[in-house]
């Protein structure tokens, strides 16, 4: 008698064990499934404040508040690079094979602006007496740049990373990186580059 009512006990007790352990699943899925939404809203209501911006923008020939001027509407005119933008070895085997850039567009006043477009990222090695030879190319398309927008504790940039191939030997190799990036409200063409050395061994 003694022993059956020890185990009636105990289903009870396992039974609320594996429900507990269930909400706790349930309660973290829609925890996960809120920040997923939360992010999805923001990129959202992004992409229809830009799209709301621009049909204005075409939408009329002078600025609708009086005494603002269309050279006063923020408008990219360049982009420059993030001074944290270099190299990487992403496989920690000793030779940099990633570069990442941190790319700031930039209206003419010299505030960061965002921007919806396509931009072309080029690694290159020019050497004396020999031609420019490509070693690696990426393209972001308007949905591939809107993506790469960041903001946080780096401050507010596009990333964009691209693989190349480690330096040969034992020798570091210095290439040159050039962004182009085309705005798509106003099709102005605008382009940064930098010099980047990529390290063979640490």
């Amino acid at each position: 008698m003694f022993s059956v009512l020890v185990v009636t006990l105990l289903i009870p007790g396992c039974n609320a064990g594996r429900i507990s352990d269930e909400n706790t699943r349930l309660r973290r899925e829609h925890l996960e499934l809120t920040e997923q939404l939360a992010d999805q809203r923001a990129r959202y209501d992004r992409l229809k404040a830009q799209t709301d911006a621009l049909a204005a923008r075409q939408n009329q020939t002078a600025p609708a508040v009086p005494g603002v001027k269309p050279s006063d509407i923020p408008v990219a005119t360049r982009i420059t690079l993030g001074r944290y933008s270099g190299a990487l070895d992403e496989d920690g085997d000793g030779k940099d094979d990633t570069i990442r850039l941190y790319v700031l567009t930039e209206d003419q006043k010299g505030r960061f602006i965002p921007v919806a477009g396509r931009a072309v990222v080029q690694v290159v090695v020019i050497e004396p007496n020999e031609a420019v030879r490509e070693l690696a190319r990426k393209t972001y398309d308007p949905k591939a740049l809107d993506e790469a927008f960041t903001s946080g504790l780096t401050g507010t940039h596009y990333t964009f990373e691209l693989s190349v191939a480690p330096a040969e030997g034992t020798a570091n190799r210095e290439v040159t990186v050039k962004v182009t990036l085309v705005d798509a409200a106003t099709g102005a063409s605008m382009a940064a580059q930098t010099v980047v050395e990529l390290s063979a061994s640490r």
